[in-house]
């Protein structure tokens, strides 16, 4: 609107017939706003009111709500507001104008609800002047009439879409109001049908007069009973079963009309309980015997793990130099039975055999695949002296087997053939961690191993080889991942590294110190003697002496 429009409707009198200081103090103590609106010039005039209501001060311009709406009016009410007004101007007609839309706040940009009223002039031509009305602050009504249409809505679909049945009975215990689900539990076509009726047109005598008597409890004491479960007799002879909970229902002067009652139907759950309640007697029995065989299979496991091994001896051909492996283990399942496994074993005239290997997972599924691989290392020991080979074979073994039984598992391992004659060590691992070495001087190291996968995994992996030579005091120790993934209580594990600085500063003496240093200082890093995993640790130490300082006191 231009400034000289804008004049034309901040005066304080307006041509007419009333007394302009008389309506406006009357407008104001009804809370309602006068305009008028010009057709011709589409000038319009607004009092104080109405200002108000757009938060506007009344010197200030304000847009015209009838032709500029999209300034003023909701975006959802606006096409309504327009399409209203114009149907009502191009149709004349005595009725007043009446329309209900949301009006923007420009100050606060917040919205209110008005009401504008209004009724056409018309010149002496017959032709519409202008549009005269009011409008009325309606956002309190409104807001109520929207609150409780919403809060009924809420009800509706509360009772009529929740599975629970819902409803509502006098003080005869007569139904007066309840829900689809309701309905369809006794067994009627709507919620009206069961208007009237007792609990004895559905249920057996015993479950009616129980009804009754709890129903009369309530309505006497105003207590309610909550979640209770109650077995349903009907009339034709079947049962159910209920959670229920019945509730007194008070008018708004605080009197009791009768109960509200809730029951959701747990027929199934009841009868699956009971049969879960048998097939629990059962496992238990089934479990009692595999307790026992659990036990049986553990002590079959450890009568395979030998007590000691024995020393591995070599004298040169001069019989001059004895070199002697001794060897020192512990085995440590978390359950009864372990997926971890090792061995040791001799090697044509001057070599050892040692294997370690830890199965992936833990129970009886590992335990038996640990066990067959001992039984495949048998098939392999003509290999014994090639570590890739023989990592090779088993692999290739374990994933036909792996294969045939449709499952995915696997093992890592790591191989090290010593060789006393030569003074060597060969390595080859499949997966598994790097055995730790230390020397006599108290060093501890890492050999290099390549990395390949572990086995039963990839049919045609290839293991490779690396060596290293046998000093004398070099001890050396194998070892599954139960020892270094040790977490402490702030979930940090513990790592090779932690371990071989615990092996340095301690300064094992002999291959027996050296597993229970590392034991010990695992137990020291978690803060607890409990394990999740399984532990096996395998060691050996390589001694080098003249033969003719030998006794026949040494260990054999």
């Amino acid at each position: 609107m231009s400034a000289e429009h804008n004049s034309k409707h901040k005066g304080n009198t307006v041509p007419g017939i009333f007394n302009w200081k008389m309506v406006r103090k009357a407008l104001r103590a009804a809370e309602e706003g006068v305009y008028c609106w010009n057709l011709q010039t589409d000038e319009i005039f607004y009092t104080e009111q109405c200002l108000r209501m757009m938060g506007l001060p009344f010197n200030e311009w304000a847009p015209n709500i009838f032709t500029e709406a999209e300034q003023t009016i909701h975006p959802e009410d606006r096409q309504f507001f327009i399409n209203t007004v114009q149907k009502y101007l191009g149709r004349p007609t005595v009725a007043p104008l009446r329309v209900e839309v949301r009006l923007l706040n420009l100050r606060s940009r917040g919205w209110r609800w008005i009401r504008v009223n209004g009724l056409l002039e018309h010149d002496k031509n017959k032709e519409a002047r202008q549009l005269v009305g009011v409008w009325v602050d309606i956002t309190r009504r409104k807001m109520a009439d929207l609150h409780a249409m919403e809060d009924r809505d809420l009800f509706r679909n509360l009772i009529n879409f929740l599975p629970d049945n819902i409803y509502y009975k006098n003080r005869e215990s007569r139904f007066v109001m309840a829900n689809e689900a309701t309905a369809k539990k006794m067994g009627v076509n709507t919620p009206s049908d069961l208007i009237g009726c007792k609990d004895t047109h559905f249920f057996a005598d015993e479950t009616t007069s129980v009804a009754r008597s709890e129903e009369l409890e309530i309505m006497r004491t105003g207590v309610p009973i909550t979640n209770r479960i109650h077995q349903e007799s009907w009339k034709d002879g079947e049962s159910s079963w209920c959670r229920l909970s019945k509730f007194p229902w008070y008018d708004a002067h605080g009197n009791i009309k009768g109960i509200v009652g809730i029951s959701s139907d747990v027929t199934e759950l009841i009868k699956t309980q009971q049969r879960y309640r048998r097939l629990a007697e059962q496992l238990d029995e089934r479990n009692r015997a595999l307790e026992k065989e659990i036990s049986l299979a553990r002590e079959i496991q450890h009568a395979l793990q030998p007590l000691r091994i024995p020393d591995r001896k070599w004298t040169d051909a001069t019989g001059n130099t004895r070199r002697i492996a001794r060897f020192h283990h512990v085995y440590m399942p978390c359950t009864g039975v372990a997926g971890d496994c090792f061995a040791v074993f001799p090697v044509g005239d001057s070599g050892v055999g040692m294997l370690i290997c830890d199965v992936m997972g833990h129970g009886v599924r590992a335990a038996l695949i640990a066990s067959m691989l001992r039984g495949l290392m048998e098939q392999v020991s003509t290999l014994a002296d090639t570590p890739g080979l023989l990592l090779s074979s088993l692999n290739r073994q374990l994933f036909r087997i792996f294969s045939q039984a449709n499952i995915t598992m696997f093992a890592s391992a790591c191989y090290v053939y010593l060789d006393l004659d030569k003074r060597r060590l060969t390595l080859s691992g499949a997966g598994h961690p790097a055995p730790i070495i230390l020397s006599a001087e108290g060093r501890a190291i890492l050999p290099p191993i390549p990395r390949s996968p572990a086995l039963g995994l990839l049919d045609t992996a290839l293991y490779r080889e690396s060596e290293i030579a046998l000093e004398p005091g070099m001890k050396l120790m194998l070892y599954t991942d139960g020892l270094y993934e040790a977490s402490n209580a702030q979930g940090e594990e513990m790592g090779v590294q932690r371990i071989m600085s615990f092996l340095q500063h301690r300064m094992p003496q002999n291959i027996k110190e050296m597993i229970d240093i590392s034991l010990a200082g695992m137990h020291q890093f978690t803060g607890s003697t409990k394990q999740d995993d399984d532990i096996c640790l395998l060691g050996m130490e390589f001694i080098e002496e003249a033969a003719e300082m030998n006794t026949e006191t040494q260990n054999p």
